[in-house]
């Protein structure tokens, strides 16, 4: 039977049921539940809401227990010592010979002990006496020596500092009688193993006069010591003098006369170490100027460790000079 006419029948039925209510008669049956419709389709899914905010850091853990100590690791290989890598590298001495060569050092020493200073301070004062190089010493070619004096050694080098409360290696201060044939740091500063860096009064051939030959020169007492130092150091010699031309345009060549000298102090070899040449051009006559150049030695024999050493200058014109002080100065 046909959807429709079961429809039908039921309609027809339920108008039956519906007259009869009418008229009082009895109530009809419920009517059968109608067909489920079929499930619609799905909708859109909606938009993502937004992220919530983070949620509190925790608390940090306890600290966990220290773990147990490691087992000691294993002893390395024992270095090679100082004298094995000097050995490796050439050295031939003991090892006490490295010891000592370790151990010895520079120094220097500082004087204004100038026979030719009559006045000023050593490291105070920059006041000189004139010393005249003249025509004649021009004319020779010659060079003019700056000797040494205990006397004047005496009177220049006299300390002139304070006692320091809290450093104990200065020098001796103001007062002391040390420096007396010494210099003005009474040796504090000299290499190791050296008491004199200088002679005042020595007067032996070297400090005699040059008068004719290719080397002419003054005869002057002292000199510079190096008989106390070893082969191989290196000396620097700062003389430091007021230079007054007479005439511009004045060349002045500042340097050390040197004699190496044998077991017996005999001299063997006498020449001039200079430095690089002064020059005073235009505009410098009559002005005296502060000058301050060092020339430089190596020892390279025991005749050279014997030698005997002074300052002087030659000229191509007069000048007047004024020796104020001179810085000795080994370097090892």
């Amino acid at each position: 039977m046909s959807n429709a006419r079961a429809l039908a029948e039921t309609f027809s039925k339920a108008r039956i049921l519906a007259e009869t209510a009418a008229l009082g008669g009895p109530a009809g049956i419920d009517g059968t539940n109608g067909i489920d419709g079929i499930n619609g389709t799905n909708g859109t899914n909606g938009t993502d809401g937004t992220n919530g905010t983070n949620g509190l850091d925790g608390a940090d853990g306890a600290t966990g227990a220290t773990g147990a100590t490691g087992s000691v690791g294993a002893i390395g290989a024992t270095g090679a010592s100082s004298y094995q890598i000097a050995v490796a590298n050439g050295f031939t001495g003991s090892e006490l010979d490295l010891f000592n060569k370790i151990l010895i050092k520079g120094g220097q020493e500082f004087t204004g002990g100038f026979t030719d200073r009559v006045s000023g301070t050593a490291g105070v004062s920059d006041l000189g006496n004139d010393v005249e190089y003249t025509q004649s010493m021009v004319d020779a070619n010659s060079w003019l020596r700056f000797g040494f004096n205990i006397s004047r050694q005496t009177a220049n080098d006299v300390p002139y500092w304070a006692n320091s409360l809290t450093n104990t290696d200065e020098a001796p201060h103001s007062g002391t009688t040390d420096y007396i044939g010494k210099g003005l740091f009474s040796g504090t500063y000299m290499p190791s193993g050296v008491n004199n860096m200088f002679s005042f009064d020595e007067n032996s051939a070297f400090n005699a006069a040059s008068t004719s030959g290719a080397l002419q020169y003054n005869a002057a007492t002292g000199s510079y010591r190096m008989d106390e130092l070893g082969v191989g150091d290196d000396c620097q010699f700062r003389f430091d003098f007021n230079l007054t031309p007479q005439f511009a345009n004045t060349t002045v060549e500042v340097g050390l006369i040197w004699a190496t000298r044998d077991v017996n102090n005999n001299v063997t070899h006498t020449f001039e170490l200079t430095g690089e040449p002064l020059f005073y051009g235009a505009g410098t006559t009559g002005k005296t100027f502060l000058n301050r150049p060092t020339m430089t030695a190596y020892l390279a024999s025991d005749e050279d460790v014997n030698a005997r050493a002074l300052p002087a200058i030659r000229a191509n014109q007069p000048v007047f000079i004024q020796p104020l002080t001179t810085l000795f100065t080994v370097g090892r």
